[in-house]
């Protein structure tokens, strides 16, 4: 089942006619909206279309009466009182088959009633309008709908608690148990009221030709679940031929052969650079770069240009004073040869390198080799030898290359393989088609049975209350007891069988959300109580209260994903508030591992803080269809805008 449209008109915080239209082919549906925009209204408009009054929406609220309950989601902004709930699926392989179910009703009535109409293929069908409960619930019955649409709130609730009445009863309804426990409360009424009056029926054909035509439905049915099991083995069985024949293929080097112009380009590529780098080098090489062989001689002419100047320096200071002192007259004796020894001791300093210049270098000749010597030379270093790591890590990813590209390969036993691959992938899309096609005579087949249960059970009470007025009332209760003790060991023993189903189905379910996998080995689950165990690695019972918020959380959210998978029904999944006080360790596993596999269909309603940038960057390659609810102050309504959150 995949929804394709979800029309509200007037209805709840939606007015006049809004209209979602699913055209995606991923499985994820996004829809975003803040706190009272109306999402909680997109879950309870699509359960209200397919299930009315039998809607858990309607059941678990406080409205005494379903007509009060419609009367209250009327939006009353354009004054027409008129409100509807339109939604269309398809059900079976691509193309399907398409029903459209509308209900719709007045807000100006003393007592609110409802009109359905239901169209199948485009066309109004009378049959179905008018025995669509029936229809629904063989379908998808309501007993079970908790487990595909649901409230992350309600999620969060049941984590803190053990597993509630309300999920053992859906779970009975899984197992088919309900059904049973029903006939048995009806058996001991009927007991409790022949103990009394002991009266007793006379005819029973009717009641045996009813029982014959359950037992053979329910038998067909059981013969097709066993037919499409057996399908879905040898579907398991193909896709394993698959992987190995593709190993197969990639260790005969089909990947390299496939690959291979890919790696040629690589490899020119990192010819060009390696050549690239080796010009580079050369280039270094006649540079300043060889300098660093002599670069002690340098220290020691920059050494000796440094001496030579002061040298130069002192000797023009020399003449400099010299020239003073000739043409200073007035000076006495004495103080002229204090002066001309001073004069001979500035000689006597500068005269030993006067005669001997080594380098004669000027300032800026100097300050460059200063430079040249600091930094230069190291930084150069320093290049030429990132340059040869560089060259060093390209020539391993040539070799790397080489190696791969010399590999010999048989390219004709890799095209057999390659032919081999693509038979048993057609052979695994014709089981896909048989699959689908058994799956839907399983759901014929389940209406046929519970309509011929129900023809059953109505005509049994029938029997029943005719034998209160018959003298016969032992006979009856002979075998109001035999029917009651068989029904209880079929109880017994259907629960033994499909609970552990149920219960492995909820371990790897765990497992793939979980981030501690080592915490919990498996679960197990009461075939009596319904209740549940989580059994650690060394096989005792890990305590519930030691388990966090969040791994709770995980728990509810596993069984629910275990219980969905084990109905065998293929139903979308809505989640509203998804993330509900989710902690952040778990939120990814459940967005990258439940949200796309939860089922062909999954429609998240979710707020911005739920599903942020990040989350919603991991959620993508998944999204098929994604939509914002806009509220209008000015209106008190609620429109529907593509896209999720402008900016996110």
């Amino acid at each position: 089942m995949i929804i394709k449209e979800l029309t509200l008109h007037n209805f709840g915080v939606y007015a006049g006619t809004n209209r979602f239209m699913f055209q995606g082919e991923r499985p994820i549906v996004l829809i975003g909206g803040m706190n009272g925009r109306g999402k909680t209204t997109f879950l309870e408009g699509v359960l209200l279309a397919l299930y009315g009054p039998n809607s858990f929406a309607y059941t678990e609220s406080n409205y005494k009466t379903f007509g009060q309950y419609l009367k209250a989601y009327v939006n009353r902004n354009d004054g027409t009182l008129k409100s509807y709930v339109s939604l269309e699926f398809t059900i079976g392989p691509e193309p399907g088959e398409t029903y459209r179910v509308m209900r719709s009703w007045s807000g100006d009535k003393i007592r609110t009633a409802e009109q359905i109409q239901v169209w199948k293929n485009g066309k109004e069908d009378e049959f179905l309008t008018e025995n669509w409960p029936l229809y629904i619930e063989s379908l998808m019955p309501s007993g079970l709908s908790n487990f595909f649409f649901f409230d992350g709130e309600k999620i969060a609730e049941l984590a803190v608690e053990e597993t509630s009445e309300q999920m053992k009863d859906s779970i009975k309804t899984l197992l088919g148990i309900s059904v049973i426990d029903s006939l048995q409360s009806d058996l001991q009424r009927v007991v409790s009221r022949i103990e009394k009056q002991q009266t007793a029926t006379a005819n029973s054909e009717q009641i045996d030709k009813l029982r014959v035509e359950r037992d053979e439905a329910a038998k067909k049915l059981a013969e097709a679940e066993e037919e499409l099991a057996d399908l879905k083995k040898q579907r398991e069985k193909t896709i394993q031929k698959i992987e190995s024949k593709r190993e197969e293929y990639s260790a005969k080097g089909g990947d390299i052969y496939t690959q291979r112009q890919q790696l040629y380009s690589k490899r020119t590529g990192i010819t060009s650079r390696i050549e690239a780098l080796s010009e580079r080098l050369v280039t270094d090489a006649a540079s300043e770069l060889p300098l660093l062989l002599v670069r002690h001689l340098l220290e020691k002419i920059k050494q000796k240009a440094e001496s030579e100047h002061e040298q130069k320096l002192l000797g023009s200071t020399l003449a400099k004073l010299e020239n003073l002192f000739t043409e200073y007259d007035n000076a006495d004796l004495m103080d002229r040869a204090a002066i001309q020894r001073f004069i001979d001791y500035v000689r006597s300093t500068a005269e030993p390198g006067t005669g001997h210049v080594f380098a004669e270098l000027s300032d800026s000749s100097v300050s460059k080799l200063q430079v040249l010597l600091d930094s230069q030379l190291d930084a150069n270093r320093n290049d030429v030898l990132q340059r040869k790591l560089e060259l060093a890590e390209l020539q391993a990813q040539m070799d790397q290359l080489d190696n791969y590209l010399s590999v010999e390969i048989d390219e004709e036993a890799i095209n057999q393989i390659y032919r081999k691959i693509k038979e048993l992938e057609q052979e695994q899309i014709a089981l896909d088609v048989k699959i689908q096609g058994k799956e839907e005579e399983c759901r014929t087949l389940n209406g046929k049975s519970m309509a011929a249960a129900s023809a059953f059970k109505r005509n049994l009470e029938e029997y029943i209350r005719k034998a209160e007025f018959n003298d016969d009332g032992e006979r009856v209760l002979k075998y109001a007891h035999m029917a009651s003790t068989i029904l209880s060991e079929y109880t017994n023993r259907l629960q033994q069988r499909k609970v552990a189903a149920v219960a492995d189905t909820m371990t790897e379910c765990y497992k793939q959300l979980a981030n501690k996998t080592s915490l919990i080995h498996h679960i197990e689950m009461d075939p009596t109580t319904l209740d549940l165990k989580y059994i650690g690695p060394d096989g005792k019972e890990v305590d519930r209260a030691s388990l966090s918020a969040g791994e709770k959380q995980l728990m509810v959210i596993s069984l629910l994903w275990a219980l969905g998978r084990c109905s065998k029904k293929k139903l979308p999944v809505i989640i509203d508030t998804p993330l509900s006080r989710l902690d952040s360790a778990h939120r990814s596993s459940v967005i990258q591992t439940y949200f796309p596999q939860a089922s062909d269909q999954t429609i998240i309603l979710s707020t911005d803080t739920e599903i942020d940038q990040s989350y919603y960057e991991l959620m993508r390659p998944n999204i098929g269809d994604e939509f914002t609810l806009i509220y209008n102050d000015e209106t008190k309504s609620t429109t529907i805008s593509s896209g999720y959150f402008p900016g996110v």
